[in-house]
């Protein structure tokens, strides 16, 4: 059964969601991936939320500027990729590229677990 786990990032201040979306995807995520290599997940979904004015204007008001859903073979998975970037050279470099673009105290993490989900036949 898979895992899941939801990560939701916090835009610093001086920087546009173009810039923001733009150094996660092309920055954030290699540097992350190759720090955590095989355990990388089975898929890293990002969700941009407040780029496009008229959408963000009729959705819900939300905090967050980012969201992501990491998809886990099991808890084991996500145990291992959570344990490689809290090695402390991992985690350095995470924190230290988070704090380019990332609002203090960001990103905020959600682990949800294994899920239940419903398909078509």
């Amino acid at each position: 059964m898979l895992f899941t786990v939801l990560i939701f990032g916090f835009r610093a201040a001086n920087i546009s969601h173009s810039d923001y979306q733009s150094h996660y995807d092309l920055t954030h995520i290699p540097l992350a991936k190759s720090l955590s290599g095989p355990a990388w997940p089975l898929s890293h979904t990002r969700y941009y939320f407040g780029g496009n004015e008229t959408l963000a204007a009729i959705s819900a008001p939300v905090k967050w500027d980012s969201m992501a859903v990491l998809t886990f073979r099991d808890e084991t998975h996500a145990g291992t990729f959570n344990y490689l970037l809290g090695l402390p050279e991992a985690a350095k470099a995470i924190h230290a590229d988070e704090e380019k673009f990332m609002a203090k105290g960001s990103p905020k993490m959600v682990v949800i677990g294994t899920d239940s989900s419903t398909t078509l036949p």
